[in-house]
């Protein structure tokens, strides 16, 4: 093997690094396939990426750059056929993967050309066990470091402006790295002596601008998410201040019930009376929404609720010791509450059977632990995996999920824990948060 030869790095090696790097991000990812079949696919895109890089191999120089393109696109579908994700999110992760089998096989042959250039020989085992350690640190490192980025269970919901800015980021470190090999002439070749370093190193700065685009984009991302959820927050809010007056406004119009009688009894024409007594009716139920559970913030918060499911013949069973959550704050019973019965109010909406609109509202102590659980009819079963959310039906699918979230983060804000599940053709929401000693003392004296 002449210099010249030792300085291209063998396709064989470059085959397995495109291939590591996106099995790496695949085992990130909610898998279709699971056991022997994921073993199988994993087997096939192997053999593919060496084919591929074989009949490269073997093609004129010109055609270097449509062998690449083919290998990216190569690097995409497998992603793509391989994961639960969408086509801008594998395409925002293939560009990672590709410059991080870029720089892994630069990095391992550098390290190989080093030692053969020092000791005047060629060892083929040598680049071997160089490529196995080599690869092994580097995907073991990049798989627990790009972890905490991916999200296993959600989409990543990679935006177009966001998948262009990495195919540029990844284009431009791609270009600079290899002009050297196709174009040792040009201002921004390397010396044959700084070739492979050159390449490492630019490869390594556009992994690095992946990095920090990726943690941008996460840290833009958490901060849309506190902004949404807090918006849900307020608007929970807002409207249990809403509730109180209008509560304060029903009592009186349910004091003046005495005058409707009045009015009933002295008068004379039949459509009147029946509109008075119509008026009246609707008071009655009005005032039998109202909730008494021992808890004020609970009573307005159900009280509205109650009220907008009897007007829309929707039934709401509630056992509920409103005591248990004195010690929540008022904004945390409201996101609770409030979101979780919203959810259950949209779900059961849909149904045109009043007999299918069921909703089960439920507070109670288990030990030294508060139980809440709100369940709701379905008609079709949901199928959801383990820690996802169940498939919205807003037209809005931005800002689906928030609601839960915001559950999720005033349970734990009490290091409690919210859990769902769907069987028998209910869905099941339960939140479950330890009673604090001195609450507990309370409520025992109360």
């Amino acid at each position: 093997m002449n210099f010249g030869e030792i300085m291209n790095t063998p396709r064989p090696f470059t085959a397995l690094a495109e291939w590591c790097a996106c099995i790496s991000y695949i085992l990130m990812l909610r898998r279709r396939l699971k056991g022997p079949g994921l073993a199988a696919s994993f087997a096939g895109m192997l053999g593919l990426f060496f084919l591929l890089h074989l009949i490269a191999g073997i093609l004129p120089l010109y055609l270097w750059f449509p062998g690449m393109i083919t290998a990216i696109l190569l690097m995409y579908f497998s992603i793509y056929a391989s994961c639960r994700i969408s086509p801008y999110d594998a395409g925002f992760l293939c560009v990672r993967a590709f410059v991080l089998a870029e720089f892994t096989a630069s990095f391992q042959w550098q390290l190989y050309v080093w030692w053969a250039l020092s000791s005047g020989r060629v060892s083929r085992t040598l680049s071997v066990l160089i490529m196995v350690i080599s690869y092994g640190c580097i995907y073991t490192g990049y798989y627990f470091l790009e972890k905490e980025h991916i999200p296993k269970d959600e989409g990543m919901e990679v935006e177009r402006k966001e998948l262009l800015g990495a195919v540029f980021i990844a284009l431009g470190a791609f270009l600079i790295s290899n002009i050297s090999f196709v174009m040792p002439n040009t201002p921004f070749s390397s010396a044959t002596s700084s070739l492979l370093y050159v390449r490492t190193l630019v490869d390594f700065g556009g992994l690095l601008m992946l990095f920090a685009q990726q943690n941008r984009r996460k840290e833009l991302q958490v901060r849309s998410e506190n902004h949404a959820m807090n918006r849900v927050l307020q608007r929970q809010y807002d409207q249990y201040r809403m509730a109180i007056d209008n509560m304060e406004l029903l009592r009186r119009e349910f004091h003046d019930l005495k005058h409707y009688m009045i009015a009933i009894r002295a008068e004379k024409d039949p459509e009147k009376r029946e509109q008075y007594l119509s008026e009246m009716e609707k008071a009655i139920l009005t005032q039998e929404a109202m909730a008494n559970t021992g808890n004020q913030v609970l009573d307005v918060v159900l009280t509205t609720k109650s009220a907008y499911c009897a007007q829309n013949k929707i039934t709401l069973t509630c056992m509920a010791d409103g005591k248990l959550i004195s010690f929540l704050h008022v904004k945390d019973i409201c996101s609770i509450f409030g979101n979780a019965l919203d959810n259950a109010i949209e779900c059961v909406s849909q149904f045109e059977d009043p007999e299918k609109r069921l909703i089960n509202l439920s507070i109670f102590k288990r030990n030294h632990f508060l139980m809440i659980q709100c369940e709701n009819y379905l008609e079709n079963q949901l199928s959801m995996e383990t820690g996802c959310l169940p498939p919205t039906t807003k037209s809005n699918k931005l800002y689906h999920g928030y609601g839960l979230k915001s559950i999720q983060a005033a349970s734990e804000k009490y290091d409690g824990s919210m859990t769902i599940s769907s069987s028998d053709n209910w869905f099941r929401l339960q939140i479950l948060i330890p009673i604090q000693k001195e609450t507990l003392a309370t409520n025992e004296r109360a």
